[in-house]
């Protein structure tokens, strides 16, 4: 579900170049020397074992079909939230951006603790539900979920205090 969410990020993407607006991007890696995985390790084998999102290792570099352009940021995160750790929070304000458009992957856990991280700091947060993926959940204890219910469930829960949905093409209105 997340790869069919790459045509529409692009879409606004574009966008937001042409209109001026900033465009930010955000990349979950870690060091060779573990040093900043902390309990991360424990959630995903493929991280633990560092198969997964070694910082300057293949796989973890942005999709070329929406890689940042010269001068544009990237923060390199080490948690689901890119606001945990980083300067996201200083390099917003000496931007001057108040609002937030939020797209990509994981929609519920780095998408999500992303908006939720940017709500707890007074950013508006815009959660765009077709610009943002997830994948199947398979039973680990509390049972599994289709890709399609984890998007909504989470968009659902967003939607309640946290975030105003909005589909690529109502935020490109709104531009």
């Amino acid at each position: 579900m997340a790869t069919k969410a790459v045509p529409n990020i692009k879409k606004l993407i574009d966008v937001c170049r042409k209109k001026g607006a900033t465009v930010i991007y955000t990349t979950h890696v870690h060091g060779k020397d573990r040093g900043d995985m902390g309990l991360m390790s424990g959630f995903w084998p493929p991280i633990d074992s560092q198969e997964a999102l070694v910082d300057n290792t293949p796989g973890t570099e942005i999709y070329p079909d929406i890689a940042p352009q010269e001068g544009e940021l990237v923060i390199k995160k080490h948690r689901y939230s890119a606001f945990y750790n980083t300067d996201l929070e200083t390099q917003l304000r000496n931007r001057g951006i108040d609002t937030l458009v939020i797209t990509g992957t994981v929609t519920n856990m780095c998408c999500e603790s992303t908006a939720r991280g940017a709500q707890f700091r007074d950013y508006k947060t815009i959660f765009v539900s077709d610009a943002t993926g997830t994948m199947y959940h398979p039973d680990l204890g509390a049972g599994a979920m289709s890709a399609e219910d984890v998007q909504k469930a989470t968009l659902t829960s967003l939607s309640f205090c946290v975030a105003e949905i909005a589909s690529t093409d109502e935020v490109i209105e709104r531009l």
